[in-house]
């Protein structure tokens, strides 16, 4: 009966994370404020400070029926999305890796990662404090699981990852542009691609990452041209597809490799 209140302790601290994360969404893009200041939460449309009972995870939103307790204006429900999304997928690591530092390091992963596509979704960029921040975080997560495995071949293979994720977007994204003759990919892209080799490593996860993120965002794009919500010269964040493949491939690589060789007919 005990074992049952990590999960639901791992499930809180997901809500309060991914409260964070919208802290993160909401203010990092923005130059006249930074994820420090101001202090308190507040309201959007009218400043007022939100009170500790108000900015509770989940639980406020459904409260005030998803509307500001002082003016009323509509809460995005974007806010309860991010920390569902975030305390669920806490939920799912969990059951995937157990307590471990595996743990540790697919949390310190996604609490990259849902930043980066809500922003780049919302505002066509990836900071590059989030890049920083996954870049140092990824390091030293890998070298404590390299040294307490004593496994050199893990920290090789993420390091080759990190220059091989970078570097393959990067020559995508040049000759994506000389063949369209506009800028493909943004930094930003192959900064989040590094990142990511960085965390799961070159093969095979980097390659299902790569076609898996290019595979959904032909689709998705091809749908926003096809219903006139986007036109051939829209941009279209890339970073948000990278984002949600990286997820996929971080809990279900082994699986999904093995699938591509049955159809490939090598397996």
């Amino acid at each position: 009966m005990g074992d049952i209140w990590i999960p639901i302790f791992i499930f809180i601290i997901g809500l309060a994370i991914g409260s964070f994360l919208n802290v993160c969404i909401y203010r990092i893009p923005r130059s006249d404020m930074s994820i420090y200041s101001p202090r308190r939460s507040f309201c959007p449309e009218c400043s007022q400070s939100i009170k500790f009972y108000d900015n509770i995870p989940l639980l406020s939103y459904l409260l005030l029926r998803g509307k500001c307790r002082h003016c009323k204006a509509k809460i995005s429900v974007l806010y309860p999305i991010v920390e569902f999304v975030t305390a669920g997928l806490y939920l799912v690591i969990y059951y995937e890796f157990g307590m471990s530092l595996y743990l540790l390091h697919a949390i310190f992963f996604v609490s990259v990662l849902i930043p980066i596509a809500f922003i780049d979704a919302q505002h066509l960029i990836i900071p590059n404090v989030l890049s920083l921040t996954g870049l140092i975080l990824g390091l030293g997560i890998v070298c404590v699981i390299a040294y307490q495995n004593k496994d050199l071949d893990y920290l090789k293979l993420r390091f080759i990852g990190f220059v091989a994720g970078g570097l393959v977007i990067w020559l995508i994204g040049f000759i994506g542009s000389a063949i369209m003759r506009k800028k493909a990919m943004g930094m930003g892209d192959v900064k989040l691609m590094a990142i990511i080799g960085l965390y799961l490593g070159a093969w095979p996860e980097l390659p299902l990452v790569i076609a898996l993120s290019a595979f959904s965002g032909a689709i998705i794009g091809t749908l926003l041209i096809a219903t006139g919500k986007k036109d051939r010269k829209s941009p279209i964040p890339y970073g948000p597809f990278i984002a949600v493949a990286a997820v996929v491939v971080l809990l279900w690589s082994d699986p999904l490799w093995e699938k591509y060789l049955q159809l490939a007919g090598w397996n």
